[in-house]
């Protein structure tokens, strides 16, 4: 049997059909549903995807539990959202490639393109982001057909914080060669390539970092720069999405009492010291800012 199948037997149940009744109801505040196991939630909830038509996010007890779920949905509108750090806040080690999925996501709720499935932990939603009208200032878009002087998408990018490279191989960098501007944005895991005729873009794909070969078109793209490192306004994740988004939890108090524990672990002093071995005194500055638990960290309220 296809995964399709199943998708199509869950969208058929009755318990389905009385699920979305009851969200369309917009009486209920919050719902209690028993009797699932193992994938059956993410399996439930991609068979009604089509017909929920809001912004959906799964809560679940830890990092690898939220990736075994992320795995089990199979949509192709989904993000993972992780902890933008490699262990544990508490120890301050940033993981960029967790930056690029966290920033990903942001790109997607803000495009507002369709409704967007995140899977998430509570270590990821203890964490604040940079508001909606910080990250709309901060990112440009950019489609095929669109008419823009190469010149000033240059000047564009560097007032973003991209570096101007020969070639680009990581998140943060950009190059220009004659009429083709290559870009490695934060919100994606591979870098753009950008095709201009004149000055109206002709194509749009991703291309591998190893080989430069191109891979797949896209027919408009959202060019974030680095997020972690900006001083604007942070606000927690749930402040991000829109108004009318279904959270969906595995254990309500678990999450709740980890997020305490997280805010007040706060970053340890053994982690600043380690931060601020061979740092400059205006690094010191800013080191002291992105480890301050007010900064960074939001309480379960």
């Amino acid at each position: 049997m296809k995964f399709s199948d199943l998708q199509s037997l869950y969208g058929r149940l009755p318990q389905a059909g009385a699920l979305l009744k009851t969200l369309d109801g917009k009486k209920a505040h919050k719902l209690l549903v028993e009797g699932l196991v193992g994938s059956s939630v993410p399996l439930l909830f991609s068979s009604i995807a089509g017909r929920l038509n809001r912004t959906v996010l799964f809560i679940l007890d830890d990092s690898d539990e939220a990736g075994y779920f992320f795995n089990d949905l199979k949509k192709d509108q989904a993000c993972f959202f992780p902890s933008a750090y490699r262990r544990a806040v508490k120890y301050g080690q940033r993981d960029d490639a967790n930056e690029i999925l966290r920033t990903e996501t942001l790109a997607a709720v803000s495009a507002k393109t369709s409704p967007v499935f995140i899977v998430t932990c509570p270590e990821a939603v203890a964490e604040l982001v940079v508001s909606k009208t910080h990250f709309d200032e901060r990112r440009i878009s950019l489609k095929t057909s669109q008419t823009i002087d190469i010149t000033d998408l240059e000047h564009r990018l560097r007032d973003l914080g991209f570096n101007e490279v020969d070639y680009v191989y990581e998140p943060g960098q950009f190059a220009v060669r004659g009429s083709i501007v290559d870009v490695y944005s934060y919100s994606s895991e591979l870098p753009f390539r950008i095709d201009f005729f004149g000055d109206e873009i002709d194509t749009i794909r991703t291309f591998s970092v190893e080989d430069q070969l191109s891979q797949d078109r896209r027919s408009q793209v959202e060019i974030v720069p680095e997020l972690a490192v900006t001083e604007s306004e942070k606000v927690p994740f749930l402040h991000f999405l829109p108004d009318d988004t279904l959270v969906v939890m595995k254990d309500e108090r678990f999450v709740f009492d980890t997020v305490q524990r997280i805010y007040n672990e706060g970053f340890s002093s053994q982690a600043m010291t380690e931060r601020m071995e061979g740092a400059t005194e205006l690094e010191h500055e800013r080191i002291r800012r992105d480890m301050t638990r007010e900064a960074v960290l939001r309480k379960p309220s």
